[in-house]
């Protein structure tokens, strides 16, 4: 559960601020997932909140919190592919994926060793996140 909230809030903060698309997406994803539910969406809800306000105070806090959340389920195959399916509709909820929330979703398949082709919306590594 932490993981996916933060997730969502790495990805939706990406490029600096959370729309209100996003945040709706998130909240409807959440209730559509028979494990999200087990832990409670109001839970979830809070966990998201909580992190987005991480993120405002301190990004780098934020950014930290967030992969520490989400490396915790890697070498988790199902749990890591719903991350990350989750994450690509948040992502996608404001009219398609920036730069930034590409890098984001990239940084998040590389913390759990998962091959970004392996989603609908490949996530192609540029030379600059090669580098990085």
């Amino acid at each position: 559960m932490d993981a996916v909230a933060a997730a969502c809030a790495l990805v939706a903060q990406a490029d600096g601020w959370v729309t209100p698309q996003e945040r709706k997406r998130m909240t409807d994803r959440m209730r559509e997932s028979a494990s999200i539910r087990f832990f409670g969406l109001h839970e979830v809800i809070v966990g998201f909140e909580a992190l987005n306000v991480r993120f405002d105070r301190d990004l780098a806090d934020g950014e930290a919190a967030a992969e520490g959340a989400i490396a915790q389920l890697r070498g988790q195959p199902g749990p890591s592919r719903l991350l990350i399916e989750t994450a690509c509709s948040v992502a996608e909820a404001d009219g398609g994926f920036g730069a930034e929330e590409r890098a984001a979703l990239l940084r998040m398949c590389d913390l759990l060793d998962v091959d970004p082709a392996r989603f609908d919306m490949v996530l192609e590594r540029t030379a600059q996140d090669r580098r990085r």
